[in-house]
């Protein structure tokens, strides 16, 4: 599947401005602020995104550390690491993404950073 049809969770580190800016794209977005999910675990929203087939569009590593490092399940993280963290650039980014063709799928992790996309496929039992 491609970026723009991804069903997403934004985690609350993520902008309004972001997740309306996904929204106008056509993306299917879910706002932990909207839900009300403010100081909720990491491995909440985790487990919530994995029920959900969603994946996670975060700015914290801590996803990632709950998903390789303890084996938790998850559908799929987009981990964005960026040195500037205001809109205008995440936007810019995500821009990048949606042009870009690449493929994903459930139990990618994505990381993003200024300069790369990197996918970790999903693990082959």
């Amino acid at each position: 599947m491609k970026f723009c049809s991804l069903k997403i969770l934004a985690d609350e580190n993520i902008s309004p401005r972001v997740v309306s800016f996904l929204r106008h794209k056509g993306a299917d977005v879910i706002d932990t602020k909207e839900e009300k999910w403010h100081g909720k675990d990491d491995g909440y929203l985790l487990e919530k995104a994995f029920r959900d087939n969603r994946f996670i569009l975060t700015h914290d590593s801590d996803f990632g550390n709950l998903a390789v490092k303890e084996g938790k399940s998850y559908y799929g993280i987009i981990y964005l690491r960026l040195k500037i963290p205001k809109v205008s650039n995440v936007i810019r980014v995500i821009e990048k993404l949606l042009s870009v063709d690449i493929e994903l799928c459930p139990g990618n992790l994505i990381v993003v950073d200024d300069l790369r996309i990197r996918i970790r496929l999903p693990e082959r039992e």
